[in-house]
C-alpha cells in the first residue's frame, strides 16, 4: 500500500516534465518571434536614421541596421527549429521569405544612397567650378571697367583743358577789342579837347587794357605749353609777347593776334568736340560694362541659390524640387549663353550647367530608385513583424494550454494520492491522536495563561513524552522571558520618549539651520541689486538739485537738458530693471520659506517648482564650481505641496554638495577645500499613477557600509564639522507622508557618485483629519 503513492508520483512527475518541457519551448519561441519583432524595429529606425544621416555619418547606422536585419534572421532560423506545427512552420517560412526581400533590398538601398551621394559631390564639384568661373568672368569685367573709368577720367582731363584753353582766347581776344576800343576813344578825346592837360587822365583806360592783353596772353602760353598739342602757335605768341605790346604797336600786333586766336580756336573747338564724343562713347561702354558685371554677378548668386534648393531638396528626398531646380537650372544655361563675355569662360560654365543638369537628373532617378526600395522594405518589414506577432500569440497559446493540462494532471494526482494518503494515516492515528489532544489542551491552557495548567504525560519516554516535555520548558522559559521584556519595555518608553524630545530638538535646529543658510543667500543675491538701486537713487539725488538750479538761473541749454533726460531714462530702466529683481528674489524667498506643514494643497508644474529650489540655493556655490541640472519635461502637473517637493530637493543638492564634492580633510584637521561637479535632477512620470525624481551627483559616493544607515536620525559621518544628521532623515520623513518612497540606487552609488530616487505619487494623498 505504501509503495503506490510513490508510483502514482513517479508518473506525475514524468507527465509534468513533459509538458514542463513542451511549455519551456513554447515559451522560447514566444521570446525568438518577440526578438524578431523588436529587432525589425530596430531596423527599420536605424535605416530611417541612415537615410536622414550626413554621408559622413552613416556607417554607425548601416553597421546598425545590418546587425538588426541579421539578428532577425538568426531569431527567424532558431524559431524554425522549435515550430512543431504546420501553422507554425509556414509562418516561419513566410517570415523567412520576407526577411530574405527585406536584406536584398538593403543592399540595393545602400548602393543607391552610395550613388547619390557621389552625385551630390559631383554636383557640389560643378557648383564651385561653375561660381569660380562667374567669379572670374566678373573680375575681368571689374578690370575692364577700370580701364574704361581710367581712360575716361584721361579725356575728361582733356576736355577741362581744352575749355580753360578756349576761355583764354575768348579773354585775349575781349582785351584786345576792348584795347582798340580805348585807343579810339583816346584819339577821339585828344583831337577835341581844348583842354591837353586832360589827356594823361583819360588815356589810363588804354594802359590797363593793354596790360590785360599781357596778362592774357602769359596765362594762354602758359596753357598752350601745359597741353603741348600746338607748338607752332606756342612760338607764334612768344614772339608777339616779345614785340611788346603798346599805343604804337597796338594797331600793328592787334591783327595778328586776332588771326592766332582764330586759328587757335578752330583747332581747340575741333578737340573738344572730338573728346565730347569720345566721353560720351567712354560712358556708353562704362554703362554697359557695369551692367555685364552685375549680370555676372546675378549668375553666381542665381547659381547659389539653386545650390542651397538642391540640397533641401535631397534632405526632404523632394523628387518634385529637383526637377523644379533642374528646370530652372536650364533658364539660367540660356542666360549664361546670353552673357557678352570671354567665350572660354562662357563655354566652361555652360560646360559646368550641363553637367549639374545631368547630376540633378540622375540624382532625382536616384530618389525614385530609394524611394522604391524603402516602400518595399517597409512592405517586407511590416509581413515579418506580423508573422512575428502571429507567431508570438500562436507559441503563447501553446504554452498556456501545456500550463493547464500541467495544473490539471497535478490537480488529479494530487487528489489521487491524498485518497491513499488519508486511508494510511488511519491506520496510525488511533495511536497518536489521544497523547496529542491531552498535550493540544494543555499547549491551549498554556497559550492562555503561561502560568495555569498542567503538563501530562512528562513522564513518557517516547516522542510524546519528550514534546510534552519541551512544551513544559518552553512554557518556564515564556514566563520568565516574559518579566524580562516587560522591564525591558518600561525601560525602552523611558528612552523612547526622551529620544523623540531630542529628535523633536534637533529637528527644529536643522530646519532653522537651512533657512538661516537659505536667508544669507537670498540676502547675498538681493545685495547686488539694492546696491544699484541704491547707486542710481543717489546719482538722481545729486543730478536733480543741478538741474533744477540751471533752470532757475535761465542757464540751462538744451543739450544738458538732452543729456540729462538720457541718463534719467537710463537710470529709470536700471532702477526698474533691479527693483523687479529683487522682488523676484524675494518671492522666490517666500516660496522656499514657507512651512510644508501649513501649506495649501494645489496643484503646480513640477519643473517650475524644480527650477525655483535650485535658483533659491544658487548662492551658496559659484557657477564655476558645481553645476546643477534639471531634466523634467515641461507639463508635467502634479497635485500636492510643492513647497514639500522644494525642501526634499533642496537637502538633497545641500546633501551632494557638503559631502560629495568634499576632498576631506585638510592638514590642519579643517573640512578640506571643495572639488567641482555635477548634480543632476531629472524628473519623469514613470508610470500612471507614479513620478519619479532622481537627485544624483558625481561625487565621492556613499561607501556600502554605510547605505542601510543613511536614513536613520542623528547619523552622520561628520559630527564633528557640526552635521546633526537629520538631513536625510527629514527628506526620508517629508517622502512618507508626501505617500512616496526613497532609496539610494546601488548601480549609482560608489566611486561614481550617488542617486537618490524618489517615487511619489501624482496627487498626494489627504492627510488624517484634513
Amino acid at each position: 500500500m505504501g509503495g503506490l503513492p510513490v508510483v502514482i508520483a513517479a508518473l506525475i512527475a514524468v507527465s509534468a516534465w513533459i509538458l514542463l518541457e513542451r511549455a519551456g519551448r513554447s515559451g522560447e519561441a514566444a521570446v525568438l518571434a518577440g526578438t524578431v519583432y523588436r529587432e525589425m524595429i530596430a531596423a527599420t529606425a536605424a535605416r530611417n536614421d541612415f537615410i536622414h544621416s550626413t554621408p559622413e555619418g552613416r556607417l554607425p547606422h548601416e553597421v546598425t541596421f545590418r546587425r538588426a536585419t541579421h539578428g532577425a534572421r538568426a531569431a527567424l532560423d532558431a524559431l524554425g527549429g522549435l515550430a512543431d506545427q504546420g501553422i507554425q512552420i509556414d509562418a516561419v517560412e513566410t517570415a523567412r521569405h520576407a526577411s530574405d526581400r527585406h536584406a536584398a533590398r538593403l543592399e540595393e538601398l545602400v548602393d543607391a544612397i552610395a550613388s547619390s551621394d557621389a552625385r551630390a559631390r559631383g554636383m557640389a564639384e560643378q557648383e564651385a567650378r561653375l561660381l569660380a568661373l562667374a567669379e572670374q568672368a566678373r573680375q575681368r569685367q571689374h578690370a575692364a571697367n577700370t580701364t574704361l573709368v581710367a581712360s575716361l577720367a584721361e579725356v575728361d582731363r582733356r576736355m577741362r583743358d581744352s575749355r580753360d584753353l578756349l576761355d583764354g582766347l575768348h579773354a585775349l581776344r575781349e582785351a584786345l577789342l576792348n584795347a582798340r576800343l580805348a585807343a579810339k576813344d583816346e584819339a577821339a578825346i585828344a583831337e577835341s579837347s581844348d583842354s591837353p592837360a586832360d589827356f594823361p587822365l583819360r588815356s589810363g583806360g588804354l594802359a590797363r587794357w593793354l596790360d590785360r592783353v599781357e596778362r592774357t596772353a602769359g596765362s594762354l602760353a602758359a596753357s598752350l605749353a601745359a597741353g603741348g598739342d600746338d607748338g607752332a602757335a606756342l612760338d607764334e605768341l612768344t614772339r608777339l609777347r616779345a614785340e611788346r605790346l603798346n599805343r604804337r604797336t597796338l594797331s600793328e600786333l592787334a591783327p595778328r593776334y586776332d588771326a592766332l586766336v582764330e586759328r587757335v580756336l578752330k583747332a581747340a573747338d575741333t578737340g573738344y568736340s572730338a573728346a565730347q564724343a569720345e566721353v560720351a562713347e567712354l560712358l556708353r561702354r562704362t554703362v554697359s560694362a557695369h551692367a555685364m558685371e552685375q549680370e555676372t554677378q546675378t549668375v553666381a548668386m542665381t547659381a547659389l541659390t539653386l545650390s542651397g534648393r538642391t540640397l533641401r531638396a535631397l534632405e526632404r528626398r523632394d523628387s518634385r524640387g529637383l526637377r523644379d531646380v533642374a528646370a530652372e537650372s536650364g533658364r539660367l544655361r540660356d542666360r549664361v549663353a546670353g552673357l557678352s563675355i570671354s567665350p572660354l569662360i562662357q563655354d566652361e560654365m555652360l560646360a559646368a550647367i550641363t553637367a549639374w543638369r545631368d547630376g540633378l537628373e540622375r540624382a532625382t532617378d536616384g530618389l525614385a530608385r530609394q524611394s522604391g526600395a524603402i516602400s518595399a522594405m517597409d512592405m517586407d518589414a511590416a509581413a515579418v513583424m506580423n508573422t512575428a506577432r502571429r507567431l508570438n500569440d500562436l507559441f503563447q497559446d501553446n504554452a498556456v494550454r501545456s500550463a493547464d493540462l500541467l495544473r490539471s494532471t497535478l490537480l488529479i494526482g494530487a487528489s489521487i494520492g491524498l485518497l491513499f494518503a488519508v486511508g494510511a494515516a488511519l491506520l496510525v492515528a488511533g495511536g497518536i491522536t489521544r497523547p496529542l489532544r491531552r498535550l493540544q489542551g494543555a499547549t491551549r491552557r498554556l497559550a492562555r495563561d503561561p502560568r495555569d495548567g498542567q503538563v501530562t504525560d512528562l513522564e513518557r519516554r517516547d516522542e510524546l513524552g519528550d514534546m510534552a516535555r519541551a512544551v513544559h520548558h518552553f512554557a518556564a522559559e515564556i514566563n520568565r522571558r516574559e518579566d524580562e521584556m516587560r522591564r525591558a519595555k518600561e525601560q525602552a518608553d523611558s528612552t523612547l520618549a526622551e529620544l523623540r524630545r531630542t529628535q523633536a530638538h534637533l529637528v527644529q535646529a536643522e530646519k532653522l539651520a537651512a533657512l538661516g543658510q537659505v536667508v544669507a543667500g537670498v540676502a547675498h543675491e538681493i545685495n547686488t541689486p539694492l546696491g544699484i538701486t541704491l547707486t542710481t537713487s543717489t546719482l538722481i539725488r545729486e543730478k536733480v538739485p543741478k538741474m533744477k538750479h540751471l533752470l532757475d538761473s535761465g542757464q540751462l541749454r538744451r543739450r544738458e537738458l538732452e543729456r540729462f533726460l538720457t541718463d534719467m531714462s537710463d537710470v529709470s530702466d536700471l532702477l526698474v530693471s533691479n527693483t523687479v529683481r529683487a522682488a523676484e528674489l524675494v518671492q522666490r524667498f517666500k516660496e522656499l520659506a514657507v512651512d510644508p506643514a501649513g501649506e495649501t494643497r494645489r496643484r503646480f508644474d513640477l519643473r517650475l517648482c524644480l527650477m525655483q529650489a535650485v535658483e533659491a540655493l544658487g548662492s551658496f556655490w559659484e557657477p564655476a564650481e558645481h553645476r546643477i541640472l534639471v531634466d523634467c519635461p515641461p507639463g508635467l502637473m502634479m497635485d500636492g505641496y510643492p513647497q514639500a517637493i522644494a525642501q526634499i530637493v533642496s537637502h538633497l543638492l545641500l546633501n551632494a554638495v557638503n559631502h560629495g564634492f568634499a576632498d576631506g580633510e585638510g592638514a590642519d584637521g579643517q573640512e578640506g577645500k571643495r572639488r567641482s561637479g555635477t548634480v543632476t535632477v531629472v524628473a519623469r512620470r514613470a508610470a500612471a499613477d507614479v513620478v519619479e525624481l532622481a537627485v544624483a551627483d558625481d561625487g565621492r559616493g556613499i561607501p556600502v557600509e554605510l547605505r542601510a544607515r543613511i536614513f536613520d536620525p542623528f547619523f552622520t559621518t561628520r559630527r564633528d564639522r557640526g552635521h546633526a544628521g537629520l538631513g536625510l532623515h527629514i527628506v526620508h520623513n517629508t517622502v512618507s507622508q508626501l505617500g512616496g518612497t526613497i532609496g539610494l540606487e546601488e548601480g549609482e552609488a560608489g566611486a561614481d557618485g550617488a542617486c537618490f530616487v524618489i517615487r511619489l505619487p501624482p496627487a498626494t494623498p489627504e492627510k488624517e483629519g484634513a
